[in-house]
């Protein structure tokens, strides 16, 4: 007997042959031949049925390309499209949002995994609060430096938030600690996002010009404090580095944003004074980058120059010196060796009476709360120390109900497994693909 589920079908349909409330999910991917399917799966998992998965594949050497077409043969509403040459991420996005055809794009790397209610809840969320493009926290995950550390919670957020133009470029100015918000996620309306696309030309900073042009635009940005984007860290991890012709070319494109805003900037003072701000600090980075470039070509001269023409570069040399240091130093230390442990998910009022064993770590979960709704940072704890006990363990987990099957979705890997759920929630429930699911004896 086949017991593969069948294939998801599409009901009711839009002109466009997609139906009304379609995600699009965009996916870009250059040789992540080996957390590919983990990031389609969870992408396939969603508890959000009616989307399509648009993966672009940049001409990579690896399997990829195979994994691809598995995948797509087991479920339809994977769409391939694989590219002859390399463009660099923000071309293969841009291919995806031309083949894009739902009410909604979702950007997903082929590196990270998403929370099986992710699209779900940023879709109930847009729908109460208006927003044309919303946005989640990121969950850390795969750097034992930084696993557990979530993107949003410096800003120590308790429900949706508007994030004006002014407080987007803020954010990009950031004093250390604080992350630029170009590292996020979004989700956009197809008919916001209109003709716009990336920033070909671009090698770092092209997420943060998309948004930013969107925002200046017009369109309206809202926040989420639920961390349901898994944001995976490694050593293969797609981070461009800083060169002088990337910068040159970000202080460019700063430019061209800056002039598109320029009636905006006109009656809205914070957020002229943040795009001069912005503005210092790439050209900045820039002399920076002409310093560096000297140095690692041993041209004495050209250093001394940049020096005479900037002496703050001595000091940046050295606070660049010392961040180095001081994250290899991290890095040492937060080694681990993953060691076995049973970890159990359970409500309080229920989380002694799951069997375990007598090791057993047992974390008592919060209810599920409606998309946007007030928290004061639960789900953003839970699922730090859950990102943070798979770090350090290979898992067993056993999850219990509904809001032990939410917190799952926050363990980025385990070695098994299993959710139990009463028959009625087990009706109307996603269990992702390698979770067992076990049905609770009724009481009495």
């Amino acid at each position: 007997m086949d017991d593969k589920p069948a294939r998801p079908r599409m009901t009711a349909v839009t002109g466009d042959g997609a139906a009304p409330d379609m995600v699009s999910v965009v996916m870009s991917n250059f040789e992540g031949a080996d957390y590919l399917e983990a990031a389609v799966r969870s992408v396939l998992d969603q508890s959000h049925k009616t989307l399509e998965l648009i993966v672009v594949d940049d001409a990579s050497g690896d399997d990829s390309r195979q994994i691809l077409q598995r995948l797509a043969a087991e479920d339809q509403r994977v769409r391939p499209i694989l590219l002859e040459r390399n463009g660099g991420p923000a071309a293969a996005r841009n291919a995806a949002f031309d083949a894009a055809r739902g009410e909604w794009i979702a950007i997903v790397d082929s590196d990270d995994l998403i929370h099986p209610s992710r699209l779900a809840r940023l879709i109930a969320a847009a729908q109460t609060t208006g927003a044309d493009i919303v946005a989640d926290d990121l969950l850390h995950f795969g750097d034992p430096a930084t696993t557990g550390r979530t993107l949003l919670q410096e800003r120590r957020m308790t429900g949706a938030q508007e994030i004006t133009p002014a407080e987007l470029v803020r954010s990009d100015v950031a004093r250390r600690g604080v992350a630029s918000l170009g590292y996020l996620k979004p989700m956009i309306r197809r008919r916001t996002l209109g003709p716009l696309r990336y920033d070909e030309t671009l090698r770092i900073g092209e997420d943060f010009d998309l948004l930013l042009r969107l925002v200046v635009g017009g369109a309206r940005l809202c926040l989420l404090p639920d961390p349901t984007y898994l944001y995976r860290r490694h050593a293969g991890s797609i981070s461009h580095r800083l060169s002088v012709p990337t910068l040159e070319r970000l202080v460019e494109a700063h430019g061209s944003v800056s002039a598109l805003a320029e009636q905006l900037r006109a009656r809205d003072a914070a957020l002229d004074a943040a795009l001069r701000s912005r503005h210092g600090l790439l050209t900045r980075a820039l002399r920076y980058q002409r310093l560096v470039a000297a140095l690692k070509g041993r041209d004495a001269a050209g250093a001394a120059l940049c020096f005479a023409k900037d002496p703050r570069m001595a000091l940046d040399l050295a606070v660049s010196v010392t961040d180095r240091m001081r994250r290899r130093l991290a890095v040492s230390k937060a080694e681990v060796v993953p060691t076995p442990r049973c970890v159990v998910l359970a409500p309080a009022d229920s989380i002694e009476t799951v069997p375990a064993p007598e090791d057993a770590v047992r974390v008592t979960v919060p209810p599920i709360l409606q998309p946007g709704a007030h928290d004061e940072g639960h789900q953003r704890r839970l699922a730090a120390r859950l990102a943070r006990l798979a770090e350090a363990h290979h898992l067993d987990v056993v999850a219990l109900g509904s809001a032990g099957l939410h917190a799952l979705g926050y363990v980025p890997h385990w070695r098994t497994a299993r959710v139990i759920l009463s028959p009625e929630d087990a009706a109307g429930a996603t269990v992702p693909s390698g979770v067992g699911l076990e049905l609770a004896a009724r009481r009495g």
